[in-house]
């Protein structure tokens, strides 16, 4: 393997890393309020204490899921321009 290729697969690694991390952050951010509001409801509706690992795994992640993706897709550019600026 010549050294371009070397670079190339070093290169390829990393931008695969950056898009890794962005995505796991935005599911983060958006996962968190899901899951709150998704539990509110829960305490609101004075719905029994049991039913809280099945909201949060069956409504509130796929919840996050779907938003996250459609956040990555619609603004990737702002999502990538925003962590290239605050990135030392």
């Amino acid at each position: 393997m010549t050294l371009k290729e070397q670079h190339l697969v070093f290169r390829t690694v990393m931008e695969l890393i950056f898009v890794v991390s962005v995505a796991v952050t935005v599911l983060a951010f958006v996962f968190l309020p899901c899951m709150i509001l998704s539990l509110g409801a829960l305490l609101v509706l004075g719905i029994d204490d049991r039913f809280v690992s099945p909201v949060v795994a069956y409504i509130a992640f796929p919840e996050a899921v779907v938003i996250s993706g459609y956040l990555l897709l619609r603004y990737w550019r702002q999502i990538t321009e925003f962590v290239k600026s605050i990135s030392p």
